[in-house]
């Protein structure tokens, strides 16, 4: 471009409005035409995004005066690609990683524009490169956003969604990277089929979209506006007398799911309230378990011997979502190596690989669950074979698993005594991670499903890692003291003693401040006054709200109160001071 056809530069612009760092790059040319080329790039900053064609304009002005200047190529390269120039694009911003020599950043956008060209291929490639793999942050995720593209581009939609997935999909997060990053996982998963877990990514992305950096919310307005009559989900509405949060919590929502031991039994016992929640809730009830040693028919065997009705639909299980992600990682026929109960095996063989015991026979993958008859032969098969280079799956991290004598050693225990061998770590199906929650929000069609559980590491987390609500009952793992200790990613929505107690209205058992109870916190000393005649299942929220707020839980905390009734209330939950 010559002197006589760059575009002209507005008045009141000049080169001192230019990053220092960038003008420092411009320093080996003379004065007057460094002063020109950063009077043309600040252009480009100002009108990039209302009119990409005028910046791309500029840009390729100050290449004009400054070809061997990286930051100069580099911005000519995004503003071709702000303008859809792709081989424009390519070529510049190609040639400022060659000039600069650490130019890493630029591959997503590399990676784009070469999908702009219709070469989706060459996009995975630049992904799957060493450099494309070393990103971190938001390179990463971008990179990560633009190869998800690409494999959609290709048909692999599920392919498309495994990519998100190796992202930090923590919901609660917040901010731009966070915004961009759920809703194109939203996005993914809608392609995909899985509309009722893209409706849950798409709220999460638009409350984490603090910067309005995406059409997240727009989308699911659009969305919900969309679904069908006939299937839609009707939620309860509550009579003149009554406000959603006046409403008992489980009126509030269209699916409920179970945890099993520690939540409706203990061992071969029914736990008190269990079996008339579960009957009056019957078609939207699902039963999310971290067992592998069980099949689903199993599951509702024993259910139905406990006095509980389900179907095989309405049973998740760790083994069947780390078998089905064992079939979505390894072609057919893989062999694979499994620890763990016949059920377990079953549900390889199913799922169209070869079930092995030994490391010998050069799985593709070892999947481990728990078994009673599991030792250290069949530890050190998975071991050998996972130091070999096999694909390493566990249906369950749980440490310990309960039972009516107590707790015992769980599959999370044996799960650690191979990653201590071997020095790796394994892909988690089940609770806390994301599988099994994404599987029981696919099979309940849910727009708005509650997680109940006893446990903050794996029911809580779970239910927090695709951002549903969730209550911890304290009738199994869980103690009170444990809830107001519990970090940010283990916090409930809600709490209750027992299932009993899911009478009482859902604000009572939100956590969060109650108006029937005061509570001050001054260090490590919690005060709770009682208003009036306060309901007393109200005052573990409130305590929980109040010690979170403080950051407290941590501390050695001495709760106390004036009034007798709330110091009985106190020592029933193990609170009492000590």
């Amino acid at each position: 471009m010559s002197a006589e056809t760059a575009p002209e530069i507005p008045d009141g612009v000049t080169a001192s409005d230019l990053d220092p760092e960038v003008r420092r790059d411009l320093q080996g040319l003379d004065k007057a035409t460094a002063d020109r080329v950063a009077r043309h790039l600040v252009v480009v900053g100002d009108v990039l995004a209302e009119d990409p064609e005028l910046a791309l304009a500029h840009a390729r002005a100050a290449r004009a005066r400054a070809a061997r200047v990286g930051v100069v190529r580099e911005t000519a390269g995004i503003a071709a690609y702000y303008a859809g120039q792709w081989q424009e694009a390519l070529s510049e911003l190609r040639a400022a990683r060659r000039i600069s020599g650490d130019g890493d950043a630029l591959l997503p956008l590399i990676a784009d524009s070469e999908r702009g060209l219709g070469r989706p291929e060459r996009a995975i490639e630049v992904a799957q490169s060493p450099q494309g793999q070393a990103l971190t942050g938001e390179e990463a995720v971008e990179l990560a956003i633009v190869e998800a593209g690409a494999h959609q581009d290709l048909g692999d939609l599920e392919a498309a969604v495994r990519v998100l997935e190796g992202q930090d999909l923590r919901a609660g997060r917040t901010g731009t990277e966070a915004a961009r990053l759920f809703s194109a996982y939203a996005g993914a998963l809608l392609q995909a089929g899985r509309r009722p877990e893209a409706l849950t990514w798409y709220q999460n992305a638009a409350a984490a979209d603090i910067d309005d950096a995406t059409d997240a919310e727009f989308v699911l307005q659009e969305l919900l506006s969309e679904v069908p009559p006939e299937q839609a989900v009707t939620e309860p509405v509550p009579t003149d007398s009554q406000t959603a949060d006046a409403a008992p919590l489980p009126v509030v929502y269209d699916a409920l799911f179970f945890d099993l031991d520690g939540t409706l039994y203990q061992g071969y016992t029914p736990l008190p309230g269990a079996r008339e929640l579960v009957a009056e809730h019957a078609a939207t009830s699902y039963y999310v378990t971290n067992n592998a040693s069980r099949s689903a028919a199993q599951v509702v065997d024993h259910l139905a011997e406990l006095g509980f009705a389900a179907t095989p639909q309405q049973v998740i299980t760790s083994a069947q979502v780390g078998a089905a992600l064992a079939a979505d990682r390894l072609p057919p026929g893989s062999k694979i190596l499994v620890v763990g109960a016949p059920a377990l095996r079953e549900l390889v063989a199913e799922a169209g690989l070869v079930p092995v015991d030994s490391a010998d026979d050069r799985p593709a993958a070892v999947i481990q669950g728990h078994s009673p008859e599991t030792g250290w032969a069949q530890l050190s098969e998975a071991a050998l074979a996972i130091r070999n280079g096999a694909l390493w799956i566990a249906t369950n991290t749980d440490t310990t698993l309960p039972t009516e004598r107590g707790l015992l050693v769980g599959n999370g225990s044996m799960v650690a005594a191979v990653a201590s061998a071997t020095e790796e770590l394994p892909q988690v199906a089940g609770k806390p991670a994301a599988p099994i929650m994404r599987e029981a929000l696919a099979r309940s069609n849910s727009r708005r499903p509650l997680m109940i559980g006893d446990r903050l590491d794996t029911d809580i987390e779970g239910a927090d890692a695709v951002g549903i609500d969730s209550l911890l009952v304290l009738t199994g793992v869980t103690t009170a003291r444990a809830l107001l200790a519990a970090p940010p990613h283990q916090r409930p929505t809600h709490v209750v003693g027992a299932l009993t107690g899911l009478d009482r209205p859902a604000e009572v058992l939100r956590i969060g401040p109650q108006r029937d109870w005061q509570i001050s916190v001054h260090e490590n000393r919690v005060t709770a006054e009682p208003r009036g005649d306060a309901d007393p299942a109200a005052l573990l929220p409130a305590l929980a709200n109040a010690v979170w707020t403080a950051e407290v839980g941590e501390l050695d905390l001495r709760i106390s109160s004036p009034a007798a009734a709330a110091t009985e209330l106190l020592d029933d939950l193990g609170l009492g001071s000590r």
